[in-house]
């Protein structure tokens, strides 16, 4: 199948337009169809980029692709579907489906609806791990280098004056909630922000980060057979951390959960600056194929922003889509296991984010 179009769920939102801006410049001959709620809020980026339109889409719908005149061959989802409403509108209609927004909770749900629908006639692409899969899917890359792995470390720099759209405060606005991972081989629930965990990130410092929920702690388990898997976040402005992890501990977060609170939580997690480099550094302690126990480190920094980084990794499961087509097969796709490690490497240099090898 050529594929002609594609519908952005979110597509003028902060993300949504990164993904869009990365379409047209990769893909001049592809229509982009900007979905949301409020329509008219794309028509200035729908002008700019060209050969594209809004439409109105809410992922909330019974059945969101149900008004639609024209059907697109892709969706790709950069907003939330709470209630897996979008994602089954797409599996009915047999169309490519691409999500990079579900936390893990929400990515077993829909999974489990996938393999509960009767008849999956097109690719299901789930790459909701950190930043849209890119950074699980160069771990699931470079573990392919070790015959088994204890410990996959992925650590996060967060920069506050960074570019972020609402979906990430949301994602963030589950913090204070236990989550299970893989420690030892075992399933273990493990509470957020508790220990600080001071990791170094070369050429920026030394910084405290903290346990938190990321789908990469449920697919890579699975896709390496690593034994243990954490992801740890923190902040480039030390105090941001160390407040947050405060009110985690105390309980404070909790109490300020509801809906009463909203304003406050968002006022404190959702700052968005002009943008700013956003760094990930991922270790691999395993025995290697020459027999050696050993850990291997890695830095990715995206000078632009986690926005840009986040828009590239969906952009990277987009690609695959377009030109690898027959290798491509119906149903579940966890990004981080069906990408190829070089495939993701070329897109990420092409668009300015540097890989290095920490020695």
């Amino acid at each position: 199948m050529t594929i002609q179009s594609v519908l952005l769920a979110g597509g003028y939102g902060v993300v949504g337009a990164e993904v869009a801006r990365l379409i047209r410049q990769n893909y001049p001959e592809i229509n982009i169809l900007l979905g949301g709620r409020s329509p008219g809020s794309g028509d200035d980026l729908a002008k700019q980029l060209g050969n594209a339109i809004t439409v109105h889409l809410d992922s909330t719908d019974e059945d969101p692709l149900a008004d639609l005149k024209k059907l697109p061959d892709v969706v790709l989802a950069v907003v939330n579907d709470p209630n897996d409403q979008l994602l089954l509108s797409s599996v009915r209609r047999g169309i490519p489906y691409i999500d990079v927004t579900r936390w893990t909770e929400r990515l077993r749900r829909a999974i489990q609806r996938v393999k509960d629908a009767e008849d999956v006639r097109a690719p299901v692409v789930f790459s909701s791990s950190w930043m849209a899969g890119v950074a699980a899917t160069l771990a699931a890359g470079y573990a392919r280098t070790f015959s088994s792995i204890e410990q996959i470390d992925i650590g996060i720099l967060y920069a506050t004056k960074d570019r972020a759209g609402p979906n990430s405060v949301e994602y963030m606005d589950r913090i204070h909630l236990p989550f299970e991972v893989f420690d030892g081989g075992e399933p273990t629930m493990v509470k957020p922000f508790q220990k600080a965990h001071r990791t170094n990130f070369p050429q920026t410092g030394s910084f405290n980060l903290y346990r938190f929920d990321t789908p990469d702690q449920f697919t890579l388990p699975r896709v390496t057979g690593a034994r243990g898997v954490a992801a740890r976040i923190g902040f480039d402005d030390s105090l941001s951390g160390a407040l947050l992890s405060a009110l985690v501990r105390l309980g404070i977060w909790k109490m300020i959960s509801g809906d009463a609170f909203r304003g406050l939580r968002h006022g404190m997690l959702f700052n968005p600056g002009e943008g700013a480099p956003h760094r990930i550094r991922i270790d691999i302690d395993g025995v290697t194929e020459r027999g050696v126990q050993e850990q291997h480190s890695w830095l990715i920094t995206d000078p632009e922003s986690q926005t840009h980084m986040t828009a590239l990794g969906a952009l990277i499961q987009f690609d695959r889509l377009v030109n690898f087509q027959e290798s491509v097969e119906n149903g579940i796709q966890i990004a981080e296991e069906v990408t190829h490690l070089d495939h993701c490497l070329t897109m990420l240099k092409a668009n300015s984010v540097e890989v290095s090898k920490i020695t």
